[in-house]
């Protein structure tokens, strides 16, 4: 299945094909989309941003600029990633930044770069090529004749299209800051938990709301040795590229089933309640965010990977109880709106938090994953045992329940799901929290 299947079909770079299962994973990104129109106008014309949503697959030079590192606040370290460095150090040298620029947001960095004296990167020699992911604005980059040293590079994107996706000086400070805080406690993380790390991340002083952010990828991605899939491709597909969810019915018969109740429903359920309740982190779990860990035979290993950090939110109360610090994290003065509240009304409340993030996993993977098993079956396309209105989602809180109850001993009168009682089951978790929290953070 690696060589011939969902695996196959590399997507080249201009001098090349990516490293390791790269290639794999970009070719989810751009052609196992679900239902994109819903976020998106993708009808807008070329020579606006529609040229770059990742359905189109361009490859595009990459505008970058050389800076003085005292035109912008970094936050983090390289920790080695060559594109944050110059493209293996070529052109820039000490004291200096690269700053990566959307193609359509060079006007608006326009006046800040010319005030930072910035130049272009690189005048001559070598190019940056870039390739759109799912998001739009997060990009694949990699230097040209270097193809290896690829990386994903989160970009500053305000459009008609999209809406307001700038990278603002608390935004990037967050993504950076959380990322190195499960850096430091890898180790401890529960095993089903892999992570896109990053950082170095740059801001402008002259354009606050123009930052960017380096994403690394996992060396067992770049060496080919795992794929990972994020979870909208399950269900998603275009012209030439079944549903990925399809693909591993046709290729682990019935296995596939082991995937949804074995790893989509008990394995995710007991990695949330884990991460709830004994780190205080709390996934946006949606199908974007949140990639399924696969062998290069297309067996699913039960792990997943989580990206974009942006959106990771924490129970620090509970932190502190487990007696987990914080550590040194970027733009702590400014706590309350870089690390609280996530810039929305209500965010510092743990009980929104956790609201957020089951209704991302349930309505919007389980959800929309059952909407597609159930169009499958009514098309006639999906053999085996017929998927039920609610299913999905019902044993997903039952095994919420019962890792709840195993952990802790707490259970609830009744059964019910809670896609469609959310705010009884958070009340629930609530419940939950308080004892752990009167326990001293140790576990019931």
């Amino acid at each position: 299945m690696a060589r011939g299947g969902c695996f196959d079909g590399d997507v080249a770079g201009a001098d090349g094909p990516l490293p390791g299962s790269v290639g794999a994973l970009l070719r989810f990104e751009q052609r196992g989309l679900w239902r994109p129109d819903r976020l998106r106008d993708s009808s807008a014309g070329a020579g606006s941003l529609g040229a770059y949503f990742p359905e189109r697959g361009a490859i595009f030079r990459l505008p970058c600029f050389r800076l003085s590192g005292r035109s912008v606040v970094r936050y983090g370290h390289s920790s080695g990633l060559s594109l944050a460095e110059g493209a293996g150090g070529a052109g820039v040298v000490p004291g200096e930044v690269l700053l990566p620029v959307h193609p359509v947001e060079q006007a608006r960095y326009a006046a800040a770069l010319a005030g930072a004296k910035a130049r272009e990167f690189p005048a001559e020699g070598p190019r940056l090529w870039a390739t759109p992911t799912s998001s739009t604005r997060t990009v694949l980059a990699w230097p040209e004749n270097r193809p290896e040293q690829v990386s994903f590079v989160k970009l500053s994107l305000l459009s008609r299209e999209l809406g307001d996706r700038a990278l603002t000086r608390t935004r990037v400070a967050r993504s950076v800051g959380l990322s190195g805080l499960l850096e430091r406690e890898r180790e401890t993380l529960p095993q089903a938990l892999r992570f896109f790390p990053e950082g170095p991340g740059l801001v402008p002083r002259g354009l606050p709301a123009g930052g960017v952010i380096f994403r690394a990828i996992p060396e067992e991605i770049l060496g080919g040795q795992v794929v990972a899939a994020p979870l909208f491709a399950l269900m998603g597909g275009s012209e030439g590229h079944p549903p990925l969810l399809r693909q591993l019915m046709a290729h682990l018969g019935p296995g596939a089933g082991e995937l949804i109740e074995g790893v989509l429903l008990a394995r995710f359920a007991r990695l949330w309640v884990d991460l709830v309740f004994d780190f205080g982190l709390i996934l946006e779990a949606h199908a974007q965010n949140v990639l399924l860990a696969l062998s290069a035979d297309a067996v699913p290993l039960g792990d997943f990977y989580y990206r974009d950090f942006e959106g990771l939110t924490v129970d620090w109360t509970l932190r502190r109880a487990r007696g987990l610090p914080a550590g040194e994290l970027p733009c702590a003065g400014e706590w309350f709106s870089t690390y609280e509240t996530w810039g929305y009304p209500l965010y510092q409340l743990v009980s929104i938090k956790l609201m957020v993030s089951l209704f991302d996993y349930l309505d919007l993977v389980l959800g929309e994953l059952e909407a597609a098993l159930l169009a499958w079956q009514a098309a006639g396309g999906v053999a085996g045992p017929r998927v039920r209105a609610g299913a999905l989602t019902g044993r997903f809180s039952g095994y919420l329940r019962g890792a709840i109850a195993e952990k802790f001993g707490m259970r609830e009168g009744a059964d019910y799901d809670a896609r469609r009682h959310l705010k009884r089951f958070v009340k629930f978790l609530m419940r939950v929290r308080r004892e752990v929290l009167q326990a001293g953070g140790r576990q019931a």
